[in-house]
């Protein structure tokens, strides 16, 4: 009897042993995919860790990037005063024809 009150039929011990067996194979089977399942896992980790790196160093080149930006306005208001001042003096000393 179970637990329950109910009759449960008498097995062989041959079919008691193929039951035991069949659930071995099952869990066999189950270990098999769990271990698929870690080295994907352990796959994705790895892509994972590259992919944040990636972005980490996009990060730094955008920063890089926004301090060139940043220097680029006064570099060429110097370059447009250098270039300024150069035909200036061009003109005074009268290098071009008139």
């Amino acid at each position: 009897m179970d637990d329950f009150g109910n009759e449960l039929p008498v097995l062989a011990a041959q079919q008691v042993n193929e039951r035991f067996d069949n659930g071995s194979e099952r869990m066999a089977a189950i270990e098999r995919e769990l271990g698929k399942t870690r080295q994907e896992l352990g796959e994705l980790k790895q892509q994972l860790a590259d992919l944040l790196e990636f972005f980490t160093a996009m990060k730094g080149a955008f920063k890089v990037l926004n301090w060139l930006g940043k220097l680029a306005r006064p570099m060429a208001a110097i370059v447009g005063l250098g270039l300024a001042l150069t035909a200036a003096w061009n003109a005074v000393r009268g290098i071009y024809p008139k």
